[in-house]
């Protein structure tokens, strides 16, 4: 392994940035926050000053400054992560779904999600207006029967039921960044409110429906490394919003 360079997650509480942090708990590297505690507005104004996109996280490793949670975490695995396990090798027949996983997570899962949200606060907008919503294009078949977090909450649970984790048999970083996507999904797709903190907080059970998720979810969530970055991302817990 390579020596270890400083290692920054410019962050905000309750974001994708967290993803980092866990990655690097799994991993035993040292790592530094720089976010504005229980300020999300406050953390978000000052990304701008590390990178123009202003987006969570921004990683500095060494001379490297990135964005995109998978690329980071892409990043970390190559140059520190190398028999870690949390990257199968690639003549693994794991490897092939952890790749889609990995990339699934951010590219499908989460576009879909935060399309939802947009289109009910969108509607919610119209009827407070008193605009009349134009009525959604349905498209046949089972698909088009559900909405885009139904879709993926699906499609994680038909796959969990079969194995233990997205990739296989072995906890990866394809597990890390679906864990995230799942957290909002669920909510989203049981047509709850979008609120940070209650669905951080866990103030409701939204798996029921997916058990095989709900099991991965508690898994997850009883991983040490899971528990520090939590922790560490947000000490004062889940924020305002």
């Amino acid at each position: 392994m390579p020596a270890i360079e400083r290692i920054v997650i410019h962050h905000i509480e309750g974001r994708r940035s967290e993803r980092v942090a866990w990655l690097l708990e799994e991993l035993g590297l040292p790592y530094e926050l720089d976010f504005v505690q229980g300020d999300i507005l406050g953390s978000l104004l000052a990304l701008e000053q590390h990178h123009e996109m202003r987006m969570a996280p921004v990683v500095r490793i060494g001379d490297v400054v990135m964005v995109e949670s998978g690329a980071i975490l892409e990043y970390l695995l190559a140059k520190y992560g190398q028999g870690s396990g949390l990257r199968p090798a690639e003549s693994s027949p794991e490897f092939p779904a952890y790749l889609e996983f990995l990339h699934f997570a951010e590219g499908t899962a989460l576009a879909k999600i935060i399309t939802d949200v947009t289109e009910r606060r969108m509607g919610q907008a119209m009827a407070a207006a008193g605009v009349q919503r134009p009525a959604p294009l349905k498209i046949p078949g089972l698909a088009g029967s559900r909405s885009g977090a139904q879709r993926i909450m699906h499609y994680a649970e038909n796959t969990l039921a079969k194995r233990p984790y997205f990739a296989g048999n072995h906890f990866t970083a394809a597990d890390i960044m679906m864990q995230f996507a799942l957290k909002l999904g669920g909510p989203i797709a049981s047509g709850a409110d979008f609120n940070v903190k209650a669905i951080i907080r866990g103030d409701k059970s939204y798996f029921d429906e997916f058990p095989s998720v709900a099991d991965f979810m508690e898994r997850m969530a009883a991983r040490p490394a899971f528990q520090r970055a939590m922790k560490a991302t947000m000490p004062k817990g889940p924020p305002e919003m």
